[in-house]
Formats: structure tokens, C-alpha cells, sequence
């Protein structure tokens, strides 16, 4: 079991696209929906989690877990028409490592010394009142 994550270069949470691929996670995933601008600052990750409450950390993000084989079908409807959002390079890349026994579903808290936003919590007033 591996968390459920997406890379899509090169949008914003403004692009309706971009909401309207969100509205369809949050069918599936009612309130676990999670995105965040990348380190690039040209593109989002999504990660599917919930909030859960320790009394020694406190709040702590956990990432929900989902079968590999279901994870690489959810990237996969993202890839392809009508959305075309998920980056094709990590995808494929992923399923190489997912051969290889390797952890997939990766997305990092910075890249080339550039640090990736904080996760945001995507609900559906966001599309109305946003």
C-alpha cells in the first residue's frame, strides 16, 4: 500500500481544469483532497490524506493508503484525456521503480533548493467562493 499523489506541471489552482479534476478526487475522496504548489512554482502536487490528532505531535497529515495497482489508475485517468495533467516523466517512472520493488508516489518537500509550498486543503466553497 502506498499513498495516492500527483505532479501536474505547468497549472494552477485557478485553472478550471485544475478544479474540475479536484471536484472529481473529492468525489471519491469526500474531504481528503490536499494540493500544493510545487517547488518549481509552475505546477501542483495533490495528495490524497486526512488529518488525524496525536497526543504527543498533535496534528499530524497522514497520507491514505491505497493499493498500488489502484493508485496507478487514478495517475493514469489524470494523465489522458479530457485532463491531461499528471506529469508523464514521474508516471512512467514510477512504474519502473513499482517493478523494481522500489517506493513510488513520491513528492518532495523541496527540489533544486527551491521548497514546495504548504498543503492546502481543498474543499468545494473554494471553487464557489474562489
Amino acid at each position: 500500500m502506498v499513498g495516492l499523489t500527483f505532479d501536474w506541471d505547468d497549472v494552477s489552482i485557478e485553472d478550471t481544469k485544475v478544479q474540475s479534476a479536484l471536484k472529481e478526487l473529492n468525489k471519491d475522496f469526500s474531504q481528503r483532497v490536499w494540493y500544493r504548489v510545487s517547488s518549481s512554482g509552475t505546477g501542483l502536487h495533490v495528495i490524497i490524506g486526512e488529518l488525524s490528532y496525536d497526543t504527543l505531535f498533535g496534528m499530524i497529515f497522514n497520507p491514505l493508503e491505497v493499493a498500488q495497482d489502484i493508485q496507478f489508475e487514478y495517475r493514469e485517468k489524470f494523465s489522458q484525456e479530457p485532463w491531461n495533467l499528471e506529469c508523464l516523466g514521474r508516471f512512467f517512472s514510477d512504474q519502473v521503480r513499482s517493478q523494481e520493488g522500489f517506493r513510488t508516489s513520491r513528492v518532495f518537500i523541496s527540489k533544486n533548493g527551491k521548497p514546495a509550498g504548504e498543503w492546502q486543503h481543498f474543499t468545494l466553497e473554494e471553487i464557489v467562493n474562489g
